[in-house]
């Protein structure tokens, strides 16, 4: 899958209901999201906030993990999802519900983000591993 960035900001192009939600997740002012207008990225995997999707997309060659952006700033580009990509639905301990489109090692482990994050050896292997496949399908 593959979108490409058609705004970095809130602005007017959203809906006053959209940009509450936006803002509920994202603390920018007046700032710019780190993302490039006009520039394609791969998706790495999709989640569910407020039943509204997020993409996790490396918004550099040189991220070492992908972050979620809501897929509101972005079009779709192409729309084919990953092979590599599983659906993981379940309650969280806040009452709602957590759905995940992403590859199995990540979908099985509800740590696994944050460990690639803190640069868990393993999961950045795992994570490269995908990234390469992704990249090219």
């Amino acid at each position: 899958m593959k979108v490409e960035c058609i705004t970095n900001r809130i602005d007017e192009r959203f809906t006053q209901d959209t940009a509450a939600r936006l803002k509920r997740h994202i603390s920018m002012g007046d700032n710019e999201l780190d993302i490039e207008i006009g520039k394609e990225y791969t998706v790495y995997g999709v989640e569910f906030w407020d039943n509204c999707p997020w993409v996790y997309i490396c918004s550099e060659p040189y991220d070492e993990y992908p972050k979620p952006f809501a897929l509101d700033f972005f079009e779709i580009t192409e729309n084919k999802i990953s092979s590599h990509w599983v659906l993981k639905s379940q309650d969280t301990n806040n009452n709602k519900v957590k759905t995940q489109l992403v590859f199995c090692e990540w979908a099985d482990d509800d740590s696994f983000y944050e460990k690639l994050v803190n640069e868990d050896e393993k999961c950045i292997k795992t994570f490269e591993s995908y990234r390469k496949i992704m990249n090219i399908e």
